[in-house]
């Protein structure tokens, strides 16, 4: 797999489970709900999807449907697409009334309860649908997942030259933007912890270099990786702005990463380079290249991603977000102002359950394929370890906290190559370990995660900007120098 596309697919993953954990944050981070069961609602969200836009009498399926939105529709304009949506609200729906049954009799228990409990439930769901093949076709899932306006892919302008320029261009915008806003971000660093950043990119990146070549190097490749590792810790310890710091280290890694480490073996690096920073063109995708699916579903899943973001910003910056962060921070003061909090209780557990519902729905495109083995309950761990890394009731850091987790425990899956087949399983336990340290790491030197909680700015009945000196003894009838 070019790297192109692995990026591709590494941000599509990211929107996916960014959605996900975005549903989770509203009930953990913001309202104080441990729902260790949020993989319920990502499972039927999937599943009901599937159902409600799959063609009827498959064969190989034995469950309930399919019952063809897309196809009923496509007597409109854009009925495929709009059937697709039709079936994604179904999903939301579904996995919020199922959330609704689990929530009215679970959220009055003690936080630990409902979190041993709700396990439970996502665990016994998971059950059913794996043994009732009349409900979903059991364990052999569903194979026929409707791809919305995969008619229309690949999709090109008429010539190279024209999807060259348009996609490509497309994709260099995007990069410069990224490249811009992070060189804001990073402007007024430190000198200190700008050095001290720089030389933990060089070392790490050298000790990588001679772990992979194995051999003699090993040894230099694990001592490389220890001082690297102490020269970061410096970097950040004596930075003024740590966050800064990181933010140019991380950043300084993925450029190097994604650009110059795949130079050093390319038998063409210039097309290599182009194939990089033009990612969004494909030159295979039809005769003259273009926008395949994958690329546009990478696009829709940051669509849906973006807009699951912006409806929780708005929600908790709004005086519904203030009563959610009292009834996590204390209960009893807003039942004492005659909020009734259970009902707020509920309506954050349907609220979170939705949008896990539809990242389950992106989730069975994605794969192509749904079963109940995809939906086990490390699913939700993943999940709120994407929350406490980035930081908690933060949406910004949960969508951080989900590209790092991501990028570290699906970019390593390099590692593989430079091992034997055999040690593969190995290796997949050594990623959640080095996940597993982080969090440590970060639980050690920033409990609240990242970026910590977000700062909120509700202005309360009554608030207004202070009235001048002149202001106030005009309102009064005199004069301000009186």
């Amino acid at each position: 797999m070019a790297l192109a596309d692995f990026a591709v697919s590494l941000v599509t993953f990211v929107a996916i489970y960014g959605l996900f954990a975005l549903g989770l944050n509203l009930k953990f981070g913001f309202t104080g709900l441990i729902d260790f069961g949020h993989v319920a609602y990502f499972m039927v969200g999937g599943y009901v999807t599937a159902v409600l836009t799959m063609p009827a009498q498959v064969t190989g399926y034995d469950g309930l449907g399919g019952y063809a939105l897309p196809a009923m529709l496509a007597v409109v304009p854009g009925g495929d697409v709009l059937g697709w949506l039709l079936g994604v609200a179904g999903g939301m729906v579904a996995a919020a009334l199922v959330s609704l049954l689990v929530g009215v009799p679970t959220l009055r228990l003690r936080e630990d309860y409902l979190a041993i409990t709700a396990l439970g439930i996502a665990t016994i769901l998971n059950e059913v649908v794996r043994n009732e093949q009349w409900l979903f076709n059991g364990p052999f899932g569903i194979r026929t997942v409707h791809q919305p306006a995969s008619a229309a892919f690949p999709l090109g302008l008429g010539s190279f030259t024209l999807n060259l320029v348009v996609f490509g261009g497309l994709s260099v915008l995007v990069l410069a933007y990224a490249g811009y806003r992070v060189g804001r971000y990073v402007k007024d660093i430190d000198g200190t912890g700008a050095g001290l950043g720089l030389a933990s990119v060089a070392i790490l990146g050298g000790a990588i270099g001679a772990l992979t070549r194995g051999g003699s190097l090993l040894v230099v490749g694990v001592a490389l990786a220890v001082v690297g590792v102490v020269v970061l810790r410096e970097a950040v310890r004596r930075s003024l702005e740590p966050e800064r710091t990181l933010a140019l280290v991380v950043a300084l890694a993925v450029a190097a990463w994604y650009f110059v480490q795949p130079l050093l073996a390319a038998s063409n690096p210039t097309v290599t380079l182009q194939t990089n920073v033009m990612f969004l063109f494909d030159p295979v995708a039809g005769p003259n290249g273009g926008l395949d699916y994958d690329r546009f579903f990478m696009l829709l899943s940051l669509g849906f991603l973006a807009g699951g973001y912006l409806w929780c910003q708005r929600t908790i910056n709004s005086p519904y977000g203030r009563v959610l962060r009292a009834v996590r921070d204390d209960e009893d003061v807003p039942r004492a102002l005659g909020k009734e909090t259970f009902r707020y209780k509920i309506q954050a557990l349907l609220f979170g359950s939705a949008l896990a519902g539809a990242a389950g729905s992106l989730y069975t495109i994605h794969l192509g394929f749904i079963s109940p083995d995809q939906f086990g309950a490390m699913i939700t761990f993943f999940a709120f370890s994407s929350v406490i890394i980035g930081g908690t009731a933060n949406n910004a850091g949960v969508v951080l906290g989900t590209a790092v987790f991501w990028a570290i425990n699906s970019g390593t899956q390099f590692l593989n190559d430079y091992f034997p087949s055999e040690y593969a399983v190995k290796l997949a336990a050594a990623r959640l370990i080095f996940i597993g340290a982080l969090l440590i790491v970060i639980l050690y030197y920033r409990p609240e995660g990242i970026l910590g909680e977000q700062d909120y700015d509700i202005n309360l009945p009554g608030d207004g900007p202070a009235p001048s000196r002149d202001e106030t003894a005009a309102a009064a009838g005199g004069d301000a120098d009186d």
